[in-house]
Order: structure tokens, then C-alpha cells, then sequence
């Protein structure tokens, strides 16, 4: 079956985000990237300590930053097809023992996990008692990972989910929001459609990385109610 212009642009764009992780381009993709991480950044550096897990960890995008601030980190993916994780599982089992862990990070998987409250209390079994976890899930965006995309997330249900688990939440905040997930079309688009020419892909990409951080810094300040958000950012802490 030929593959639709959609279909052949998200598969370039898997191929070229697998080219830049590990790498700070990486979350100048597109204004979708940009928002989350500049939303991260300070929580981060706030509340990852201790023996980290890296939950449904993907690629390891995030590694590098969350072991900065780590004693142990600890990657976790249900295949080894993006990267070696260091542990192979799932969110619903996880195959540690439980109050192993200070902290968990979980960024941009929830929404792929069938049972997603189920996922959060093995989260929640697995943390200490005081332990932090750093979660982040759409409310706005398109289908991928299909067929394993599940459900969007209002920072209601977010809030509830993790109470049903036993997780205080200490905060909730948007990251990105309607201009972001506008925003991210051309990005991808014109990533996909200049890939093939190298130098003026190569020019393509500061000037994207130049957009992704503009559209990010107006979202943040146009629309604050954020109504649109594009994602939640969660931080709660292990009751006990």
C-alpha cells in the first residue's frame, strides 16, 4: 500500500529525531519541543536527585540532563528498538522492587499506556516514601505511535489519577499550548521535505531552531489561561 504525504512526513520526522538525541537540537525540533523542555528545565534541576528511573525512556532524550542531577540513573522502555534501555518492561509491571527509587520521570508516554492508572501506581509503589515523580502527557495533539495511542489528559484527570494512586500533587502547570501545536506543522513539514538536500537542510534547521524557540516564548506569554494547553506538567510527591 503507498504510504500518504502524512504517513511518509511522520516517518521522517521519527528518523530525524533518532539522528539528533542525545543533542540540545533535539529539543528545537519543532515549538511542540521547545515548550516542554523549557517548562522542564527548572523542575528538573529542582526535584530530580537520588536513583532516577526513566520511565518508558524511548530513546534516552532526556539522559544527559536528568543524570546531571542524579546519583544513579536508570532508563526503562518496553523495546530495545529505539535505544538500550537498561531495563526492558512496562509501565503496568514494573520489574523493580517496591520504594526503590527518589525519583521518576515519565515524560510523553502515559497517553501510550492502555491502563494509565494502573501505570501510576506502580509508579507510586516503586518510588520511596517522600520520592518525587516528574510527569508529563498531552492534552492537545495529533495520532502517533499508532496503534498504541490511547488518551489526552486535562490537568483535572492528571490531578485525579495521581491522588487514586496515592501521589500528592505538588503542582501542576501548562507547557505550550495552541501555537505550539500550530506551530509544530511547519517545522515538521519543512524538516521532512528539505532532509534529502543537506546543506540547505542544514540551514533549514537553525532557522527551525530560531522558530521553535519564538513560537515558545510567545505561547508562554499570549495565551496564559492556556484553555489550549498543549501539555501537563505534573510534580508529585510520594505520601509517607
Amino acid at each position: 500500500m503507498t504510504k500518504s504525504i502524512y504517513d511518509r512526513i511522520r516517518d521522517k520526522d521519527r528518523t530525524i529525531a533518532r539522528e539528533t538525541t542525545g543533542k540540545e537540537d533535539y529539543f528545537l525540533l519543532s515549538p511542540t519541543r521547545a515548550s516542554l523542555i523549557q517548562a522542564l528545565k527548572p523542575l528538573i534541576e529542582k526535584h530530580v536527585r537520588g536513583r532516577v528511573l526513566d520511565a518508558g525512556a524511548g530513546s534516552k532524550a532526556y539522559a544527559a540532563r536528568l543524570s546531571e542531577f542524579a546519583a544513579e540513573y536508570v532508563s526503562l522502555d518496553v523495546t530495545v528498538e529505539r535505544a538500550a534501555p537498561s531495563v526492558v518492561g512496562s509501565l503496568l509491571d514494573l520489574p523493580f522492587v517496591n520504594g526503590c527509587f527518589d525519583t521518576v520521570f515519565c515524560s510523553q508516554v502515559l497517553e501510550h499506556v492502555p491502563e494509565p492508572a494502573r501505570a501510576l501506581r506502580e509508579i507510586a509503589r516503586v518510588l520511596l516514601p517522600g520520592g518525587m515523580l516528574i510527569l508529563t502527557a498531552p492534552h492537545l495533539a495529533y495520532l502517533h505511535n499508532e496503534p498504541h495511542d490511547y488518551f489526552r489528559f486535562t490537568c483535572h484527570g492528571l490531578r485525579y489519577l495521581c491522588a487514586s494512586a496515592g501521589l500528592e500533587v505538588e503542582e501542576i502547570r501548562p507547557a505550550g499550548g495552541l501555537l505550539s501545536f500550530l506551530g509544530h506543522i511547519p517545522s515538521v513539514a519543512g524538516k521532512a521535505l528539505l532532509h534529502p538536500v543537506p546543506l540547505v537542510y542544514d540551514g533549514f534547521l537553525l532557522l527551525n531552531g530560531g522558530w521553535s524557540r519564538m513560537v515558545a516564548w510567545l505561547d508562554e506569554r499570549i495565551e496564559r489561561r492556556k484553555i489550549f494547553a498543549l501539555n501537563y506538567i505534573v510534580v508529585a510527591r510520594k505520601s509517607g
